[in-house]
């Protein structure tokens, strides 16, 4: 793995932002960021980028799996002053939140995609659903992603950013796409939508997600799939009719 130093987050992050939040990280010698490709807004002089598989192809398969790009960018600094700032953005308007794994066993659950950068101490590991059930009709896909390690985490969600901590036993049913993260503990599965009215007119599909204590859950208020849903539903279908144009350049005319 790449070696490096460990980032004192409490005094070289900041998240800055509202409704749509972007994250910059300052960066000494020593230290490595390990993020999501593309995910780079801007940064200063003496910041250097690697991108690679971050281990192989098996690697990068594995990340592509649970929803993250082939690639990952590791961001070090080699400049002359004392440190170099790296932002990052998302891909969708996000609220961005920090979690450090090792409070949370060293093991947190994270919907496919969720992640935006992390210690590069953190490893992105592939999290199946315990049943197929789960998996093709869970709303987002049937592999989850698993965050272990020892270090910080960065993870993206869209609109409202809701934590819930659930007691033993104590179940909470929410819309698949709403899930950002859950801890190790949590008992994750999908069930059938009850009552037919519910199902055809409900607008949340046949399955619900069921999230069963003791453990803590983050959800978000819109999930990116809604949003793009919603979008194409108001895109018009088929071809309608043609409305011309007029282009310019052309040579003009007659007397």
């Amino acid at each position: 793995g790449v070696v490096g130093n460990p980032i004192n987050f409490d005094i070289a992050s900041k998240v800055e932002g509202k409704e749509s939040q972007i994250v910059t990280i300052q960066l000494r010698k020593g230290e490595v960021l390990r993020a999501e490709s593309g995910a780079m807004m801007y940064m200063t002089e003496g910041i250097t980028m690697n991108t690679t598989t971050g281990g192989g192809m098996s690697a990068g398969f594995n990340r592509w799996l649970t929803g993250q790009n082939v690639f990952i960018s590791d961001y070090t600094y080699e400049g002359e002053a004392d440190y170099g700032t790296v932002a990052l953005g998302t891909d969708f308007p996000s609220k961005i939140i920090r979690l450090s794994v090792q409070d949370y066993g060293s093991k947190i659950i994270c919907q496919q995609g969720a992640l935006l950068c992390a210690s590069h101490t953190i490893d992105i590991e592939i999290a199946f659903t315990k049943n197929l059930t789960s998996g093709f009709f869970g709303g987002e896909g049937f592999v989850l992603q698993a965050l272990t390690g020892e270090g910080d985490v960065f993870v993206k969600a869209g609109g409202t950013l809701i934590r819930r901590e659930l007691d033993d036993d104590q179940e909470l049913r929410i819309s698949s796409g709403c899930l950002v993260a859950f801890t190790q503990d949590v008992d994750y599965d999908v069930t059938m939508m009850k009552g037919i009215q519910n199902t055809l007119f409900g607008g949340e599909g046949l399955f619900i997600t069921t999230l069963k204590g003791p453990g803590i859950v983050w959800l978000q208020g819109q999930p990116p799939s809604r949003m793009i849903g919603e979008i194409v539903s108001r895109v018009p279908s088929g071809r309608g009719p043609m409305i011309g144009v007029p282009m310019g350049g052309g040579g003009g005319g007659g007397s």
